[in-house]
């Protein structure tokens, strides 16, 4: 009888640690990002060096603070890819993309149910491929592909095994500003898709549209996949390895 309840306080023990707390820390850790990021997007237009700096400030600090709880991905395609690295089993895969999602939810509709209307819309970023004065930068063939480019570098930073946490930051924050003149929030699609919906959800008559999520995702898809070929041609081969 006691060996019977040794094992089952073991199996929930391994339960706990190996699925529900990633997920508390999933989930915490998107609230703060989203939280954090929505007020460093105020400073987008005022300062180009300002908002990179305080969006990769604020990953740094919601991974830093959950670290101990999850690997911090914190964004969908970092999950995908590093299910297919095999370092996630797919339940977590499945799970993390849920929780994140719903994170980045909480966090974002609790900016927006703090600010105006006007100031939520200044933080998001949208998919438009245009300057403020209404210039255009460069075609959608190029930012797509510019995209691709930035989005697999993010996520080949977070295998890492050391200094991960300020390079993973600092990979994000240079996104950012490199994407800022495209209007391209680049590299994590539920936040996106999020900042987008609840902008809607508050007021759909001033809110830009996004029609051209979908390019974003495929974006993201095509870095992810590129990255996990990467990592396949750079791993040691089994003779080197014996040698």
């Amino acid at each position: 009888m006691d060996d019977e309840l040794a094992k089952s306080d073991i199996k929930h023990s391994q339960f706990h640690n190996l699925l529900i707390r990633p997920n508390i820390g999933e989930f915490l850790g998107a609230v703060i990002f989203s939280f954090l990021a929505c007020f460093a997007g105020q400073y987008q237009r005022s300062n180009d060096l300002v908002y990179p700096f305080l969006s990769a400030f604020s990953l740094y600090i919601a991974r830093c603070l959950v670290s101990h709880l999850t690997p911090a991905h914190l964004n969908p395609a970092i999950s995908l890819l590093q299910w297919l690295r095999n370092e996630i089993p797919l339940v977590l895969l499945i799970t993390f993309c849920f929780v994140q999602l719903i994170g980045f939810l909480f966090g974002v509709t609790l900016f927006r149910a703090l600010v105006t209307q006007t100031e939520f819309n200044d933080y998001i970023v949208m998919y438009e491929i245009v300057a403020v004065d209404g210039t255009r930068k460069i075609n959608r063939l190029q930012a797509f592909l510019l995209e691709v480019v930035l989005s697999m570098i993010f996520f080949m930073a977070n295998a890492l095994e050391d200094r991960q946490e300020p390079t993973v930051a600092a990979t994000w924050g240079f996104i950012q500003f490199v994407s800022y003149p495209l209007y391209g929030f680049t590299s994590n699609i539920s936040l996106l898709l999020v900042t987008s919906t609840v902008s809607y959800i508050f007021s759909p008559l001033t809110t830009p549209s996004f029609l051209l999520l979908y390019l974003n995702v495929f974006a993201s898809l095509l870095a992810v996949m590129l990255a996990w070929c990467i990592d396949i041609i750079s791993r040691p081969s089994p003779a080197a390895i014996g040698e």
